[in-house]
């Protein structure tokens, strides 16, 4: 690997011991182990890691990037890199090996304080370096022993990977802690540059760029200041300053627009440095430099074509919109001086203003740190607690309040409970499902994408799914490594399902008023359809698919609410054929199973308007239900908030109850 000049060691003695005595205290959870062959003409680009991740490299030359730092490699190249770090390997002109572990840590309960005080100091899970292994062959030797171990897939066998693991993290130390190893730690300084310059529009939280060197914020602010001669915040100012004034000089950007477009919290801020570093407002700064560069245009007046100096009876536009006719006694010489003597002008009274005697105002960078270091505190607070939940595959311990969900098609639940996901699984389809509100904007997964690595990107807190799904079924114990797993049965009633889903989110009273609602609104239907004769009515539901077939519908569509809650009967025929495993008809066949109501979803087809459709007594009766397509959306879901307001529904549309 070759040495960057910029480059400079900082894993000091007291850095390594810390680091070490981190990891001996910390809960460790091995997310996969891989072997990855890396080509020139497929490269590993922008890959965003899942989890923290030791990358073991070797066989050629490339040059591989950890978000903003690059490094050289030589033969052989050991990586690290925290969660959300972008990665890039790129050989330069024979295929490379690659090693890659993914592991979590796991954040310390509420009485491991002194970890968490650590932690602030220095996080070994979340910082990246590369260098050269001292012994090469050993260490690889070590990662093909984890890949072998791993790919049994026994819980002996993982446990040996997790030894191995340990003994690689130990080795990887001892190098670190050698003189004479040769590695590279991107310089903070020349990378905290790069960053700020590249991100000074939006809010910056330097403990975030510390956190990319493994050191604290005062250690990164003390080297930058010492090699740049300003802190990290005053660079930055100096960043938004410098643009500030490129935009009053070159644009006619309102103030406001130019302190939004520049970082500024706001106009005031933006009017605040401005007097603090240059001793005059953005518009008295733009009015002076409108002076001395002004546009020159010919107005359309007749004038004659010269004086001795300039064109006569010239329009001088100053840059703030006004126009100036300017005789030709009026020198350049004679402005700059007028310019000079406001700018002195505004200097002195400025300086006569009393001092501000309280707090300093935060610039917006310093607000965030501040709020999100608050933030993270309480949320640290929060997961320490937990509670036990009795599930179908064991008990589990989740979380008190958990803030990051990722939720496998029961989402309904939890919109119904006020719970946000952070990512869904299944799908939202139309504007009239009753959640569809809650659900915008939220990634959703479906089967093509649902994966623990996609799962895990999410940095979920607790993890809801379908106990039979095949994925869960066969993804369990990943998944347990990534959150907490609560696996819900798929023959649990939706009342039962709302229920249990309550007492995960300490939501049991919320929830048991939701089913109490259902359940009324259900018994007064029923008794509705009893007064009014119907209860002894036979429904069918049908699907018309046109070129893929006329279906009997039994479960969706309204179709459990009917026959299940409502206990519609099914005409006899209807019933005789799904009892056969049928649900297939022929249409010549519709009419033998239809029953006293139709409900007749996707009738687009020319079946709708045949003789042989018109022929059937529900058609002539006008008890059909043709479901528009903005309907069909809220009979999808059988859930309680759902099947709610099909009752709502087939109560006005299907029984024309008042």
């Amino acid at each position: 690997m070759r040495e960057d000049t910029g480059a400079i060691r900082i894993f000091t003695p007291e850095m390594l011991e810390t680091m070490a005595h981190i990891w001996t205290r910390s809960s460790i959870s091995l997310m996969d182990v891989r072997h990855k062959p890396i080509y020139p003409n497929q490269p590993l680009q922008h890959y965003k890691l899942p989890s923290s991740m030791l990358v073991y490299a070797y066989g050629g030359t490339a040059n591989v990037q950890l978000n903003e730092a690059a490094f050289a490699m030589e033969r052989f190249g050991l990586f690290h890199g925290g969660k959300g770090t972008v990665l890039s390997i790129l050989p330069d002109d024979v295929t490379l090996e690659s090693y890659m572990v993914l592991y979590k840590a796991e954040t310390p309960l509420f009485f491991k304080r002194d970890l968490q005080r650590l932690l602030e100091q220095v996080n070994p899970f979340l910082q990246q370096f590369g260098y050269v292994p001292r012994n090469p062959v050993g260490l690889l030797s070590l990662f093909q022993q984890m890949m072998d171990s791993w790919n049994r897939r026994t819980e002996m066998n993982h446990f040996h990977t997790k030894s191995l693991f340990y003994q690689s993290v130990h080795e990887i130390y001892r190098d670190l802690e050698n003189g004479k190893t040769k590695f590279l730690q991107p310089d903070p300084v020349i990378s905290a540059k790069r960053y700020l310059d590249e991100h000074y529009i939006k809010p910056i939280m330097f403990q975030e760029i510390a956190d990319m060197f493994a050191i604290s914020n005062g250690q990164l602010t003390r080297l930058f200041k010492k090699r740049e001669g300003s802190s990290l915040q005053e660079y930055v100012i100096q960043k938004r300053l410098n643009t500030a004034r490129h935009h009053l000089e070159n644009t006619n950007a309102t103030v406001k627009e130019i302190a939004e477009g520049c970082g500024f919290i706001n106009e005031k801020n933006l009017f605040r440095m401005f007097k603090k570093y240059y001793k005059m407002t953005p518009s008295d700064y733009r009015k002076i430099n409108a002076l001395s560069m002004q546009v020159y245009g010919i107005d359309n007046d007749s004038h004659r074509p010269y004086n001795k100096r300039e064109l006569d009876r010239l329009v001088k536009s100053t840059g703030d919109g006004e126009l100036h006719m300017l005789g030709n006694t009026r020198s350049k010489e004679m402005i700059l001086a007028a310019a000079m003597s406001l700018m002195l002008l505004l200097s002195a009274c400025s300086s006569s203003a009393p001092a501000n005697t309280g707090s300093p105002d935060l610039t917006p960078a310093q607000t965030q740190v501040q709020t999100t270091s608050t933030t993270e505190t309480k949320e640290t607070e929060n997961a320490a607690q937990t509670r036990i939940i009795h599930t179908i595959k064991g008990d589990v311990e989740v979380p008190i309040n958990p803030q990051r969900v990722v939720v496998n098609w029961y989402y309904p639940e939890l919109f119904s409970l006020g719970i946000q996901p952070v990512a869904l699984m299944g799908f939202v389809t139309g504007e009239n499902v009753h959640f569809f509100d809650q659900a915008a904007g939220i990634p959703t997964m479906n089967y093509d994408n649902w994966d623990v690595e996609t799962i895990m990107s999410y940095d979920p807190d607790l993890i809801i799914s379908i106990a039979e799904d095949e994925f869960t079924a066969n993804n369990y114990e990943k998944l347990s490594k990534v959150a907490p797993v609560i696996a819900i049965s798929s023959g649990l009633a939706p009342a039962e399902r709302l229920n249990f889903i309550g007492e995960v989110f300490g939501k049991q009273q919320e929830a048991q008023n939701l089913v109490d609602e259902f359940n009324a609104k259900l018994a007064s239907l029923k008794q509705q359809l009893k007064e009014h004769a119907l209860d002894s009515k036979t429904v069918s539901v049908f699907q018309d698919w046109a070129e893929w077939g006329f279906n009997a519908e039994t479960a969706k569509r309204g179709a459990s609410l009917l026959y299940t809650y409502l206990e519609l009967t099914m005409p006899e025929e209807f019933e005789r054929l799904v009892g056969e495993g049928g649900a297939a008809i022929s249409y010549e066949a519709v009419p033998k199973y239809t029953g006293d109501y139709v409900v007749y979803v996707n009738h687009d087809s020319d079946f709708a308007n045949s003789e042989i459709w018109k022929s059937i007594d529900a058609v002539k009766n006008n008890q059909v239900l043709y479901m528009e397509e903005k309907d069909q959306d809220v009979m999808l879901f059988d859930d309680v908030e759902s099947m709610s307001a099909q009752i709502d529904y087939f109560t006005t549309h299907l029984f024309h109850l008042e």
